[in-house]
């Protein structure tokens, strides 16, 4: 009786370690991933309407054509994008059946991993919908904002080191 009582316990724990390891490795995450949770930081600094937590996905290296640099956040990208929100959100003050939502997606399919550099598309959606009772919505505004992506590898992390816009 006190056998099977201990081969249970061992057989839960040894599952319990298997598990624990696989969830472990599954955290780590692909490349892909992470260059796709650079998308999910952007739309946290978008809501937040945090330049500093926006500049944190952009490599010190950063240049593209258009004469953009970290040191100018790319041309004032991230304060043009809190101004199309804020002049939404002005709106929305005004009647309060609107509500704003902003999406930002790096779709893992477009994305070309090579080494240390990575290519993709990111899209920056914002959107302003009416809704009566908060039952019935429609959108009001869209704009979506694409771009042509490139990353680098800094240590273990991935960076934005160029965006073209398309």
């Amino acid at each position: 009786m006190a056998i099977k009582k201990r081969m249970k316990i061992l057989s839960i724990i040894i599952s319990l370690l298997v598990i624990f390891s696989l969830v472990g490795c599954k955290s780590a995450g692909t490349d892909e991933t992470q260059i796709a949770q650079i998308a999910k930081n952007i739309e946290k600094a978008i809501e937040k309407k945090d330049v500093d937590l926006f500049m944190e996905n952009v490599s010190y290296d950063y240049s593209d054509s258009n004469g953009g640099t970290y040191d100018n956040h790319i041309n004032g990208l991230p304060e043009e994008i809190f101004s199309k929100i804020e002049d939404a959100e002005d709106l929305v003050d005004v009647f309060s059946m609107f509500k704003i939502e902003q999406k930002v997606t790096i779709p893992e399919s477009d994305i070309i991993v090579t080494d240390i550099y990575a290519t993709g598309k990111m899209e920056i959606k914002i959107s302003l919908e009416g809704c009566i009772f908060w039952v019935i919505c429609t959108d009001l505004y869209n704009e979506n904002i694409n771009y042509n992506v490139d990353f680098i590898k800094e240590d273990d992390d991935w960076k934005i080191i160029s965006l073209t816009k398309i």
